[in-house]
């Protein structure tokens, strides 16, 4: 949700839905392809805000796209790949409260940490052992503190790391977790598939 009250929405149809507080459909933004530069998408899977930028997972084009809030391309990063900065199906993106982009990403079973500028800073590596366990994060939020709470689809269960990357604790036992939300007073909602 925009500071203006507008709702994005993130589509199968392969663009971002733009609605106002009563529903009514505003605009628009994107379409399905792979170009460059030019706002398309395949299968755009999350969304974040921050002030009039929207970043996009866009998971078929295994990257994440930086627009307006009106829709005009700004910049992209990421390709198909394992490597820092590489996705394979980006599913979510937050933004910290230092401009940090934080980026699940689905089939490398890991969470990667982008700084403002879109520059590869820290991994959390699903494919570790012991605690840091997880596979296939999907939705992610963020508590009161900070601290990265990662709905792991695959693994069936939420697991909570710092913004270093150090696991503090799992919780919960859903079905498939998807998304998930955190309210100010740090209760977590999760939807189940």
């Amino acid at each position: 949700i925009h500071d203006n009250g507008n709702l994005y929405v993130v589509s199968d149809d392969h663009c971002i839905y733009v609605f106002d507080q009563t529903g009514q459909l505003k605009n628009i933004i994107g379409s399905m392809g792979s170009g460059n530069g030019s706002g398309q998408f395949f299968w755009p899977s999350g969304i974040s805000i921050k002030g009039d930028v929207l970043y996009i997972a866009d998971s078929g084009n295994h990257r994440v796209q930086k627009l307006t809030s009106t829709g005009k391309f700004l910049h992209k990063f990421g390709q198909q790949g394992s490597g820092q900065g590489q996705f394979n199906w980006p599913m979510a993106v937050i933004i910290d409260t230092n401009n940090k982009l934080i980026v699940s990403d689905w089939d490398n079973h890991r969470i990667q940490i982008f700084n403002d500028k879109c520059g590869w800073l820290l991994t959390i590596d699903g494919n570790s052992s012991g605690n840091h366990t997880f596979q296939s994060p999907y939705g992610l939020a963020l508590d009161p503190p900070g601290n990265i709470h990662v709905a792991a689809f695959g693994s069936n269960t939420v697991k909570v790391f710092t913004k270093e990357g150090v696991y503090v604790r799992m919780y919960g036992d859903p079905n498939r977790p998807t998304g998930i939300a955190i309210d100010d007073e740090g209760y977590s909602l999760v939807s189940e598939s």
